[in-house]
This record gives C-alpha cells, sequence and structure tokens, in this order.
C-alpha cells in the first residue's frame, strides 16, 4: 500500500534535485525502499558539497558531513532539514513536519530513533547517527525478530557506537553487524583498545581469548552468554554470571558442533566456535577434502595423521589451461583409500561457481550425472551425495536460483538408491534445507569461508554431518581440514553393480519425464530384464521394459541417431531447425534443452522414435540405449542399457482434445496389430514429440507438445 508521506518525499526529491548531475530519480510510488534512500543520499551528498553522487554512505560522504553535523539542531534552516525529515517518514518514524526547518519535533525523532537504538537521547546529530538514518536498516523489533537478540544489539550499540562511530540494526535479527559487534566487544573485554579492536576474530583475538569456567562472572561471561543464546544453546539471563546454566550450555554446543572434551569449560574452541563460522582452526578432526586424486601413498600418509575420512569429487577437473588436471575419484583411487583404511564420501561440483549456474533444469542435469558417477564407481544404497553451492549467495537470491537447483536435484533422484545433501554457507544448508522438495539429509557445511555473508551471523544447520574449517598442504596435497559430527561415516565398500547402474539410468530417465509421472510410482518393481510394467489411466496406457541389451543398428526404426559424448550430431541439430522452422507449433519451443537432458543421460548410445501399435491402439515408443564402463578390482566391463516406453493415448491424453480423437485413431486398422515400429511420413516430427515426451519436465512446454501432437498424427497415418 503507497504512503501518501513517502511519496511527497519522493517527489519533492525528484523536483528539487531531478537535475543535479548523476542523481538518481527516487520512484514515485509511495513505498519505502533501497531506490528511494539511495535518492536521499544523493541528495545529501550533493548539500555537503560532493560532485560526484553515488549511492553508498562512504567514507567520502562521512567525511563530509563531520563538517556539517554540528550545525543540525533546532534553529537550522535548510534542504538537509527536509532531507532528514523525509529520511524519517521513510523509516517509519513520524517526524510531523517536512520542510526546510528542523523543528522541535525533527528533535523528538531525533530522540526516539535513538531510544530504539539504544544509545544516549540527547537529540545530537552524529555522523553514525545520520548513517544509520539514510539506511534501510531497522531499530524496531520487526516480524521474524527476536527480542532478546534485540535486547544483545541495543547494549552493544550503548557501550559502543560512539567509539565504533557506527550504529548497528536493532531489529531482532541476529546478522552480519551483531557477530561483528560481539567480536568487537570481546576484543575489548580482553584489553584491546578501541583502534586496536576491529571486529574480525584475528591472531591477536586469539591470543588473547581466556578460559573461562563455572563460577566466573565479567563481559567475558556475558559474551558467551549472547554466543550460547544466538547459537539456541541458552535461554537465560544475560547477567555475565557464569551459573549451572550456562555450564549446561557449553556442554551442549560441544556436543553439537563434537567438540571434546564434553566438559563445562569455555576455551578458545568454545568462544571462536560460538562467534566465527570456522571456530578453533587448530582443533582435531577425523576428516579432510581434496580436489586431488591421491595415491597409495599419499593415502596412507594422511590416514596416519588420524583421518578416517575423506570426501572428494565424483567428476571433473580443476585449474585452468596448462594446470588444468582431473579431480575425478577413479576405481583405482577407491582401492587405493580403502586400502589405506580411510570411509569415502562423494562430492559433486562441476562449475557451481556463479550464481547463473543455479536452476531447475542444472539441478536434474547435476543430479543424474552425480547418482550415475556413484553407481558406476560403485558406493552403496543410501549414500549421501554433496552437491555444492561454491558461490556466496545472498540471502534474497537463494529463493530463485539454489533451492529450484536442489528441486531440480530432488525430481532427478527421486527413485534413486542414494540420498542428497548439501555443501554451502550455513545460510544456504539451512535455507535449502527448509524448503519444500529439495529432500536434503545432510549439510556439508563451508564455515572455512568465514568472511562469506552467508556463515557470519547464521547458526549452524541441525543436519550437519561435516563442517569444512581450514586449508592447508600435506604430503605435497591440498586439503582442506572438516570436522565431521558422526552422521555420516562415508563408505568403505565399493561394488560396481551392472543392473545397480541400469536401474538409475532407468529410474533417472523416467523421473525426469512429466508425461510419464503415472509410471513413477511403479519404479520400484521395475527389473532388468524383468516383466514389463503397464500402467493404465484414465488419459493413456504406459508400458516400460528396462533390458541389458540393445543393437547399435539404429536404422531397425523409423528414426534412430547415436548420441555421442552426450551430445547429438550437428545434422541433427540442423534437422531439428529444419522442423522448427516448418511447423508453428514448435517455433518457440526449445529442443535443444530437451537434448541436454537426455545426452548427458544416455552419454554414449542410440535414441529410437516412431509409432506403434498394441492390443488394436496406435501410440508413440522411445526408446533409450546407452553403453557404460564400470569398473570393478581395475577390469573394465562395457554394460548395456535400454528403456523401451510405449505410450497409447485415450481421449484428452497427451492433450489431445476428445473431438480429435478418433480421427486421429481410426485409421490403426490399416496397420497389422500389435506392430513393434509403423513406418510414418513425418519421422522427424514423430521425432519431436517422441523425445519431448520423456524431457519436457524441465521445460515447461507441455501445452507445445500437445499441440504438435495433434498436428503430427493425422499426418503420420
Amino acid at each position: 500500500m503507497a504512503d501518501e508521506a513517502v511519496l511527497a518525499v519522493q517527489k519533492w526529491l525528484n523536483k528539487t534535485y531531478g537535475n543535479v548531475p548523476g542523481f538518481e530519480r527516487a520512484p514515485e510510488n509511495g513505498r519505502t525502499g533501497w531506490p528511494t534512500i539511495y535518492s536521499l543520499r544523493m541528495g545529501l551528498q550533493h548539500e555537503i558539497g560532493i560532485s560526484n553522487l553515488g549511492e553508498g554512505f562512504g567514507s567520502t560522504t562521512k567525511t563530509a558531513l563531520a563538517a556539517v553535523v554540528g550545525r543540525l539542531k533546532p534553529g537550522y534552516k535548510g534542504n538537509i532539514a527536509q532531507l532528514i525529515q523525509g529520511a524519517f517518514w521513510c523509516k517509519g518514524i513520524d517526524p510531523v513536519d517536512f520542510n526546510d526547518k528542523f523543528t522541535t519535533n525533527t528533535l523528538s525523532a531525533i530522540i526516539e530513533l535513538q531510544e530504539d537504538a539504544g544509545v544516549s537521547a540527547d537529540g545530537r546529530i552524529t555522523v553514525a547517527l545520520m548513517a544509520a538514518l539514510f539506511d534501510m536498516a531497522a531499530f524496531v523489533l520487526v516480524e521474524k525478530g527476536d527480542a532478546r537478540v534485540r535486547e544483545m544489539q541495543r547494549t552493544l550499540n550503548s557501550k559502543f557506537s560512539e567509539e565504533l562511530q557506527e550504529i548497528m540494526p536493532c531489529d531482532g535479527l541476529y546478522q552480519r553487524s551483531t557477530n561483528t559487534a560481539l567480536i568487537y566487544a570481546l576484543q575489548r573485554a580482553e584489553g584491546m583498545g578501541p583502534g586496536q579492536a576491529n571486529g574480525n576474530y584475528g591472531p591477536g583475538t586469539i591470543t588473547a581469548t581466556p578460559t573461562v569456567n563455572q563460577g566466573a562472572s565479567g563481559e567475558v561471561v556475558r559474551i558467551i552468554q549472547y554466543g550460547l543464546y544466538v547459537n539456541g544453546f541458552y535461554q537465560g539471563a544475560f547477567d555475565g554470571y557464569f551459573g549451572v546454566a550456562v555450564a549446561s550450555a557449553v556442554v551442549s554446543f560441544r556436543k553439537f558442533m563434537n567438540l571434546p572434551p564434553f566438559t563445562s569449560t569455555a576455551d578458545l574452541t568454545v568462544i571462536k566456535g560460538l562467534l566465527t563460522s570456522n571456530g578453533n582452526t587448530n582443533r582435531d578432526s577425523n576428516t579432510f577434502d581434496t580436489a586431488t586424486q591421491l595415491s597409495a601413498t599419499q593415502a596412507r600418509q594422511l590416514k596416519q595423521f588420524d583421518f578416517s575420512i575423506v570426501a572428494r569429487y565424483l567428476t571433473g577437473t580443476v585449474g585452468v589451461g596448462s594446470n588444468r588436471r582431473n579431480k575425478n575419484l577413479t576405481s583405482q583411487e577407491l582401492s587405493d583409500l580403502t586400502n589405506a583404511g580411510l570411509s569415502v564420501v562423494p562430492l559433486y561440483e562441476d562449475g557451481s561457481y556463479e550464481l547463473e549456474y543455479f536452476n531447475m533444469q542444472q539441478g536434474i542435469h547435476d543430479g543424474f550425472v552425480a547418482s550415475n558417477a556413484a553407481a558406476k564407481l560403485g558406493f552403496p544404497a543410501a549414500t549421501t551425495i554433496y552437491f555444492a553451492v561454491d558461490v556466496d549467495i545472498l540471502d534474497g537470491d537463494i529463493e530463485g536460483t539454489v533451492i529450484p537447483y536442489f528441486r531440480g536435484i530432488s525430481q532427478a533422484m527421486g527413485s534413486s538408491i542414494y540420498k542428497i545433501g548439501i555443501y554451502g554457507t550455513r545460510n544456504v544448508c539451512n535455507r535449502v534445507t527448509e524448503a519444500s522438495g529439495t529432500n536434503i539429509l545432510f549439510s556439508y557445511v563451508a564455515d572455512m569461508s568465514y568472511g562469506w555473508s552467508g556463515n557470519l551471523g547464521f547458526k549452524m544447520p541441525t543436519n550437519w554431518a561435516f563442517d569444512q574449517f581450514v586449508e592447508y598442504t600435506a604430503v605435497g596435497v591440498d586439503i582442506d581440514q572438516v570436522a565431521s559430527s558422526g552422521k555420516d561415516q562415508g563408505s568403505k565398500s565399493f561394488k560396481a553393480s551392472p543392473n545397480v547402474v541400469r536401474l538409475e539410468f532407468a529410474r533417472t530417465l523416467i523421473n525426469n519425464s512429466y508425461q510419464l509421472k503415472p509410471v513413477k510410482p511403479y519404479l520400484s518393481s521395475l527389473e532388468v530384464d524383468g516383466p514389463e510394467i503397464h500402467v493404465s489411466t484414465a488419459l493413456s496406457d504406459f508400458y516400460v521394459k528396462l533390458e541389458s541389451t540393445f543393437s547399435n543398428n539404429v536404422n531397425g526404426a523409423p528414426l534412430g541417431f547415436k548420441v555421442t559424448d552426450g551430445k547429438i550430431s550437428t545434422q541433427v541439430q540442423a534437422e531439428l531447425e529444419k522442423f522448427k522452422q516448418a511447423n508453428e507449433a514448435a517455433k518457440n519451443f526449445d529442443f535443444m534443452s530437451l537434448f541436454s537432458l537426455l545426452g548427458p543421460m544416455i552419454r554414449n548410445g542410440n535414441i529410437k522414435v516412431g509409432i506403434s501399435t498394441k492390443n488394436g491402439m496406435l501410440g508413440f515408443k522411445v526408446v533409450c540405449e546407452s553403453e557404460t564402463k564400470i569398473y570393478n578390482t581395475n577390469q573394465q566391463e562395457v554394460i548395456k542399457t535400454s528403456v523401451n516406453v510405449e505410450i497409447y493415448t485415450k481421449p484428452n491424453g497427451l492433450g489431445i482434445p476428445v473431438e480429435n480423437f478418433n480421427p486421429i485413431y481410426s485409421p490403426v486398422s490399416k496397420n497389422a496389430p500389435d506392430l513393434n515400429w509403423v513406418a510414418n511420413k513425418v519421422a522427424l516430427g514423430v521425432l519431436v514429440v517422441g523425445i519431448a515426451l520423456l524431457a519436457v519436465a524441465a521445460t515447461g512446454g507441455v501445452a507445445a507438445i500437445a499441440e504438435a501432437i495433434s498436428a503430427l498424427i493425422p499426418a503420420a497415418l
């Protein structure tokens, strides 16, 4: 809902500063937001003599403002007074006036803001107060805020805002600024002066961190209480006394984070663990990860360092140019690792370094590639595969990127023998785990990146299995040291089963097909070279068969072509473009997206498509054939997999209207019943429709497919 006062502020800003070079006009919509705040900042910058206007409130603005703030009090007249009043209207504090006079009402608004922020309510304007005012930060409890966190924020402001020249938000949301203020408070309690303390838990702070036990009191204890509270382990008073409740909370925190010994002593491991994501980087742990393919000697040496679990990548490369090298786990390496006594945890990361990488279709692709790679290596059923989000994604971007990505992974692995895990910041792990449709079992937390926005100020996920906290070189290998909670012990026994690989292929293929949704509940009964699955619905009959043999001859079907290294030939791509140009219904359909899903699934093999008949019904038949190499004790085996799908539609099935059904299907008697394949005159069209039936899940093209089917089948007959 638009606010008339905010709208008046926006209109005044544009009228007053609209012709100033570099000024960006405020949206005249009556709604508070960053664009209006930026316009207010630019107006202020212009008034204090800055010509190069910008959206920020940095050192240039603060330096210029320092010479002005002393004049901003009752009796002052000028545009800065109106800018201050405008900022208050946008902040939700009523300054009553909106003019160029610094009135007693304006002074009252200043005092109200100071009281909300926990600082001295003397009505004096400072640079820090102006920075807090000309910002979207809230100083009252917000909807999802915590009153006790707000109490902590106000207390920290009252103690340190003057020397920090900064007023943190007091909205009840534990966040980066609150976390930094807690570290600053610890540094001051350790005896650092205002010029030395900086809110960063560096070597000096580590050295000065005390060891505190039950019975102690003082500011360090109060900070421990704050840290225990925001991490979810303490509900008592912030009174600075280390009593029984604090001692019990410390023990619980140690156990949750697996920080032995499980005593009530609050030492560096506990205190830094409460106030930073990476904690005490000198602590012991039993897990490491690496992007290096380890030799038998290196595996034995690392085992001697008391590591018992190693996390390795299922696929991919690392480095660029001449430094590019494979990082994928191999069968030989698995043998070397397990012979050394190490358990293995699988990671998947093939390009998750940018925000743009994450979408549902990419998740479907990655879910298939990862689960099939794990099957080929022989990871046992119920193994958790951790999919990486190796980028600092801001909270507001998670909903539209990472969550759809993991929903795609979940769709691809809906019937997989493997479980889904996530690697990322604390915030990403928590948000994705809580989201519907992601099916996250465990989190592998990237706490080593302690400066990332998604770590500082966020709780550790309750489903954490691994906690990455420091990197270094050991036995000539770059490793990340990782703590483990014990939830995931990794795998020690590996055997690649041809039928497991075949079933992973078939289940993933069917899970990714929108049109085959009715078949999904019956996937548990699918067997290699077993009976054909028949599923009948009101709209269609489905037949699915999984076989361990096929002929590489693609000429036996009305239309067939080879897939090599996950790609179709340029000739087929060219034919698809011709088809799109010749068929209006297909012009806006992204066929290459369909092939981008199917191609990596098949990898090397064939796709065969045609019209088929069964029991007097006419339908589509699609066969996906794949050849895969697996290794057991370094012996290579090439296995074949064939997934045969037939769909026989009924009125309204596949989007074919009832009125068009009889004309489309009446000529079926012209064909001999139960022919395996039926030749047709529009083979490429049938190919497109057949492939689309299997791969349309992530493209949103169901309506286009239905239209194409309605147009193509009569011509095929």
